[in-house]
C-alpha cells in the first residue's frame, strides 16, 4: 500500500497507534516520546487523512484492516500491541479480527470501534447534533481543556488542519449496516483487550461503551477521570502509564 503514510521510531516490541477523525500521525507525539526508547512505535495516516491518499468509496471498508497490516509491514513488525483512538478503533478491531496473529494486545480508546452496539450508536447520534460541519473533531477536546491549556488546544487544531476536508460520503459509510461488526463477533478476538474512556467524553461517554466489555473473551475498562474524548492528548502522562501497565501485565 504505497499511498499510505507511515512513521516509525525505536526498537523493541511493536506498538501501533491509529488516530481518530481529528488527527493524523502528528497526534501521537507524546506517545512516540514515551514509548520509542523501548518499543518499535508505529503510526500511520488513515486513508484520506494527513498524507495518505483517500480510498475509493467502493473499497473504503476494505482499508480498515489492510492499512494497519500494511503499516506493520512498512515498519518491519510482525506483531504489535494495537491502539485505536475513536475512528482508529474501526481499523484496530478489524485488524485484530482479520489478522489475529499480528495483534498481541488490543486497546480501544474512546471508540465504539464500528461495532453494532445500540448504546454507542445512540450516543453518537446525540453527539452529531453538536458537531456541525467539523464532524467529530469539533468535540475532540472539552472546552475546559481549551481554556486551561490554550496552546495545546491550538496545537490540536493545527494537527486537524493537516487533514483534507472530510468526505461526507465516506463518513456515512463508516456507519453502514454492512460495515458495522456484530457484537457476537467480539468473542473472536483472541488477544487481551483494554477499553479506555474519558469521564466527560461528549461523543462516547463511558456508559455507552461499558456493555462491550463482557462481549470480549478477556477485556477490562479504564475510565480517565476528568478527561474528554482524547485522553492520549489531554492527559498523556496518565494515558501512557495506563497503556504501559497493560502492555506489561497482559
Amino acid at each position: 500500500m504505497s499511498d499510505l503514510n507511515v512513521i516509525a521510531a525505536g526498537d523493541g516490541p511493536g506498538l501501533l497507534f491509529i488516530h481518530g477523525a481529528g488527527g493524523n500521525v502528528g497526534a501521537w507525539d507524546a506517545q512516540f516520546r514515551a514509548f520509542a526508547p523501548r518499543h518499535r512505535v508505529i503510526a500511520y495516516d488513515l486513508p484520506g487523512f494527513g498524507r495518505s491518499v483517500a480510498p475509493d468509496a467502493a473499497t473504503f471498508a476494505d482499508h480498515f484492516a489492510a492499512a494497519g497490516a500494511a503499516a506493520l509491514d512498512a515498519a518491519g513488525v510482525a506483531r504489535a500491541t494495537v491502539v485505536g483512538q475513536s475512528l482508529g478503533g474501526w481499523s484496530a478491531l478489524r485488524l485484530a479480527l482479520a489478522h489475529p496473529d499480528r495483534v498481541e494486545r488490543l486497546v480501544l480508546c474512546c471508540t465504539m470501534a464500528g461495532i453494532a452496539h445500540p448504546p454507542a450508536l445512540a450516543a453518537f447520534a446525540a453527539a452529531r447534533e453538536q458537531m456541525g460541519t467539523r464532524g467529530p473533531s469539533a468535540l475532540a477536546l472539552p472546552e475546559a481543556f481549551r481554556v486551561a491549556q490554550p496552546a495545546a488546544g491550538a496545537l490540536y487544531d493545527l494537527i486537524t488542519a493537516g487533514n483534507p476536508p472530510l468526505d461526507p460520503t465516506l463518513g456515512a459509510l463508516v456507519f453502514a449496516p454492512d460495515v458495522l461488526v456484530p457484537v457476537a463477533r467480539l468473542a473472536e478476538v483472541q488477544c487481551p483487550v483494554l477499553l479506555l474512556a474519558g469521564e466527560h467524553d461528549a461523543i462516547w461517554p463511558p456508559a455507552s461503551l461499558a456493555g462491550l466489555v463482557p462481549a470480549f473473551r478477556a477485556a477490562r475498562m479504564h475510565v480517565f477521570a476528568g478527561s474528554g474524548h482524547s485522553p492520549y492528548f489531554e492527559m498523556p502522562a496518565a494515558f501512557n502509564a495506563v497503556l504501559a501497565d497493560f502492555i506489561e501485565a497482559a
